[in-house]
Parts: C-alpha cells; sequence; structure tokens
C-alpha cells in the first residue's frame, strides 16, 4: 500500500479510536469511585488524548509550530504507564503501597519530562540527533525506561494474580497479559522501526486495545457491576460484526451489526453452524488449514451491497486447547470507494508527470537542437566540447574537431533563393548524421557554418573522415527546376591539445585552418599547424 495512502487510513482509525475511548471514559465515568476506576480512566483519557493528538499530528490540522501536535501528545502518554500501575494495584489487590505520597511521587517524572519536552530547543535532551542520524536524546530513553519500569511491574502484579488467581478469572487475567503484550510489542514495533512504515507511531492503538481489554476484564471481575452495560452498549452498538463460535463452529452468539450484514437475526442462527449462515466461512477455513490469516471480503445480503471484511480469532485456553473462534466483520466500503479514489488519482498523476517528463523532454531537446536541420546547437557545443576535453585529458586519448563551411553559399541564395539554401543545409545536416559515428557531436555553428566533435579521433584520422564527407557532399545535385544546382564544402580540422588546451583556442585553430582551405581555392579540408 502506499505510504499516503496508510497515513490516511490509519489517521482515520485514530480519530475512530479516540472516540471509543471517549465513550469508554464517559461510560464509565458513573462508577470512578469503584476500586481501581480511577487508575483505570486515567490511563484511558491519556490513552485517548495521546491518540487525538497524534491523529492530529497526521492530519492537516492547524499547529503554530512543526511539532506542536507532537509535543502535546506527551501529556496523554506519560499518563498512561502511571495509571496502568495504579490500576494493575487495585484490580491484583497488590495495592498497600498506595497512598497520597506515593501518589505524588507519581507525578514528578510526568511533569519534569513534559518540561523537558517543550523546552527542548534550548537544550536538545529529548530530541538529541534525530534530525541527523535519527536518534532521540537522553530524555526520550530515560522516560522509556522509567515508563518500562512501571509496565513491568504491573505486569509481574498481573502474572502472579494470573497464577494464584481462582480458575473462574484465569481467562480474563490471562486475556489482560495478552493485551499488555499487544501494547508492547505495538510500542516496540515503533521505536525500533519494525515496518515498512517507519515513521507511523503503532503505540496508541496497542494501548488502546490493551486499555479495552483491560476494561473488558474489569468488567467481567463484576468491580463496576458493568456487566449487563458492556454486552448492550458495547457488544450491541460496536459498528463491527462480532460473530462467537464454539469448537465445532456454531454460533453462541452475534451482535446487531452482524444480523445487518448478513440480513438474519440471532434467533435463526444460534446453534447452527456458521457455514449454512455464512457460505465464505468455508473459504477462511481453508486459509486457517493452510496455515493463513483468515481474512477475506464479500458482499453483503442487504439491499445495500456492502463490502465487508471478515477476519477470525481463535479463542484458546492456557494449554492451547480451542474452545471457540471469533468472527470480527467489518463494513470497508467507504476506505474500498477511498481506495479506488486514490488509485485514480494516483494513475491521473502518473499520467500527467509523464506528460510533463514527455513535455520537459522536447523543450530541453528544442533548447539544444537547431530547428532547421535537427543538429545539436552552439549553445550545446559549447557544453559537449567542455566535457569531451577534460575525458580526452583524463583518459588520455585524442580528441578533434572539424569546422566546415559551405563554398559560396552566398551566391546560392542570391540565385536560387533561401529555400534552395535551406535544402543544401539539411542535406549536409542528413549527412553528417549518417556518415558520422554515434559517438561524433555534431552541430550547426550559426548560418552555414557547421562543426564536428570526434572523440579519440588522431589529427590524420579526423582529417581523411571529413575529405568523405567532403566527397559525398559534393556529388549532392538539387533540382532548380531550370537545372540541377551542386554545392562544395571547405572544413578546418584542429586536434586537442596539439593545436589547442581548451575549447576556445580549439575552435579558433579549427577555424583558421578553414580560412586556409578558402584561401586555398575552397572544396578542401586543411588541417591546423
Amino acid at each position: 500500500m502506499a505510504p499516503e495512502l496508510f497515513v490516511f487510513i490509519y489517521d482515520i482509525i485514530l480519530f475512530a479510536a479516540f472516540a471509543v475511548v471517549t465513550w469508554v471514559v464517559v461510560a464509565s465515568w458513573r462508577w470512578r469511585s469503584a476500586p481501581g476506576a480511577k487508575g483505570l480512566m486515567i490511563m484511558m483519557i491519556g490513552m485517548g488524548f495521546w491518540t487525538l493528538s497524534y491523529a492530529l499530528h497526521l492530519s492537516a490540522a492547524y499547529r503554530p509550530e512543526p511539532y506542536f501536535w507532537s509535543k502535546l501528545m506527551f501529556l496523554g502518554v506519560v499518563m498512561v504507564p502511571a495509571g496502568f500501575l495504579v490500576w494493575a494495584s487495585r484490580y491484583t489487590k497488590y495495592d498497600g503501597w498506595i497512598n497520597k505520597l506515593t501518589i505524588c511521587l507519581l507525578f514528578i517524572e510526568p511533569v519534569v519530562f513534559n518540561i523537558i519536552v517543550w523546552t527542548d530547543p534550548w537544550h536538545k535532551w529529548f530530541s538529541g540527533s534525530f534530525t541527523t542520524n535519527g536518534i532521540l536524546g537522553i530524555a526520550f530513553w530515560i522516560h522509556s525506561f522509567y515508563s518500562y519500569t512501571l509496565l513491568i511491574i504491573g505486569a509481574m502484579m498481573l502474572f502472579f494474580n494470573w497464577l494464584h488467581v481462582r480458575q473462574i478469572y484465569q481467562k480474563q487475567a490471562l486475556l489482560i497479559l495478552l493485551g499488555l503484550l499487544l501494547a508492547w510489542t505495538a510500542n516496540i514495533i515503533t521505536i525500533f522501526r519494525l515496518t515498512p512504515y517507519r515513521e507511523i507511531d503503532f503505540s496508541p492503538l496497542g494501548f488502546i486495545a490493551a486499555g479495552i481489554i483491560f476494561t473488558y476484564a474489569q468488567l467481567s471481575h463484576q468491580l463496576f457491576d458493568l456487566v449487563p452495560v458492556a454486552r448492550n452498549r458495547v457488544f450491541e452498538n460496536m459498528p463491527a460484526g462480532v460473530i462467537v463460535l464454539d469448537e465445532q463452529n456454531r454460533i453462541l452468539d452475534m451482535n446487531k451489526a452482524s444480523e445487518e450484514f448478513l440480513d438474519t437475526t440471532i434467533d435463526k442462527c444460534l446453534g447452527k453452524d456458521v457455514a449454512s449462515i455464512l457460505p465464505q466461512w468455508q473459504e477462511a477455513l481453508s486459509q486457517i488449514a493452510a496455515k493463513k490469516d483468515p481474512r477475506l471480503e464479500f458482499l453483503s445480503k442487504g439491499q445495500d451491497k456492502k463490502i465487508i471484511e471478515l477476519s477470525s480469532t481463535i479463542l484458546a485456553d492456557r494449554k492451547k486447547q480451542i474452545y471457540g473462534r471469533l468472527i470480527i466483520l467489518r463494513d470497508i466500503s467507504n476506505i474500498k470507494r477511498v481506495e479506488k479514489s486514490l488509485r485514480q488519482s494516483n494513475d491521473n498523476l502518473k499520467q500527467k508527470i509523464a506528460e510533463i517528463e514527455t513535455l520537459q523532454i522536447k523543450l530541453k531537446e528544442e533548447a539544444i537542437r537547431d530547428h532547421l536541420t535537427g543538429l545539436y546547437n552552439r549553445r550545446f557545443l559549447q557544453e559537449t566540447l567542455n566535457r569531451e576535453i577534460a575525458h580526452a585529458d583524463r583518459a588520455h586519448v585524442p580528441l578533434s574537431l572539424a569546422m566546415i563551411d559551405l563554398d559560396h553559399f552566398k551566391n546560392i541564395n542570391d540565385t536560387y533563393g533561401h529555400a534552395l539554401g535551406d535544402l543544401f543545409l539539411t542535406s549536409l545536416a542528413s549527412l553528417l548524421q549518417k556518415k558520422t559515428r554515434s559517438t561524433d557531436v555534431c552541430c550547426r555553428y550559426g548560418g552555414e557554418e557547421f562543426v564536428i566533435v570526434m572523440p579519440t579521433a588522431s589529427p590524420e584520422e579526423a582529417k581523411q573522415r571529413v575529405d568523405q564527407l567532403r566527397e559525398e557532399f559534393s556529388k549532392i545535385k538539387i533540382d532548380t527546376g531550370k537545372d540541377e544546382a551542386c554545392m562544395t564544402l571547405s572544413a578546418g580540422v584542429a586536434s586537442y591539445p596539439l593545436h589547442g588546451d581548451d575549447d576556445k583556442s580549439l575552435l579558433d585553430a579549427a577555424d583558421r585552418a578553414l580560412y586556409t582551405a578558402k584561401a586555398k581555392g575552397r572544396n578542401r579540408v586543411v588541417a591546423a599547424k
């Protein structure tokens, strides 16, 4: 997926995740006095603020400075580890250390770290050498060490709780550990840039997913007395369809979104094999058997045809014994429309770029070509001659140059007109293009004068080749309507470094040799002396 499209979709997901977190915090507010509720809510509020700030950073939102939203994001980031530790302590009952003093101590590092972040332009303790080699400063790594210390302490509490908790709650305890592992994995992937999208921070979604898992575990533990609310308000009103299967792939439960996607009701589906309700499940089972990620797309059965993405998660216990599956159905119609629109825009952009590149090549050719003969012009000659002289000097090879002039060209124009004169010019240009090497550079120097740059050609070889061109050109006859006209040419040949050590002196030497050829009667080639 193109990076721009991925960032756009990821930004939408972040805003959606913020909305979910906000709803969870608002719905849980009435139980804020319950044990552990405040720590969990602080953690969720921090996650929500973190997610919203990062979403605004990725979007085109207004910012008074380039990293404004990134800096603001850390106001939420620092709330997560401390909130998690307090919640984990309350959840596992290892909370004897919690008092006003310890809570105040937990505020010190977040406050100091945010001061460092906002004053970073003065000392670079946070950004370090990130702009040059991608490595953040010592303050970032100290904060990461501090945060992971709190998270590890909380994780150890949860692990010991999982070892000693009653069997009825072991699934919830294991789910919490898995949620924490998910958050750490997302954060580690981001810090060490382990994905193709290295500039994207996946930590917010990882911690939000973990926070939702923690909330679910808390509710299942019945500390908030929220189990009916969680089932009715969260499960039933989730925009994604959720279907719960047992180990025989029979439907145990499904929410309203699933009913809408499949155009059925839970009463008709309960206890039935999922393949009879969802034929696409057979393909998903084939992917599972092939050890692939069971993820596919299909059209919904309702009147409004929606593109639905199906994914599956195995439900297993600690002994890896499968006791069911969880099917998630998501409406990705809008995402597909956006992808199609972006693909079309990308194709149009590529077409425009190709047209611009073609036009640039054409304009560049026109800038270095003589419009009448199609040969290179004097401007290109100056650039090329300097380059070829430098190459001849480095490679210690000869370089020769011939200056050609048509004899009595003015008489042709005066007698037959400029149109016939132009025909002789284009005829000579065509002859030069056919009879010279691919490495030679043929230019119209001006008027009836032409220059040939001949890399690796010795003075004798160059004179011989130009003399052959002279003979070929003298054989060209053009019908004037009354008779046939022909012309001859004269040329002077000079070589580097024998006759000149730079472009100007080399051209001057060839020009003097040409003048000598004219003085000796024309229709001849003279080498410079």
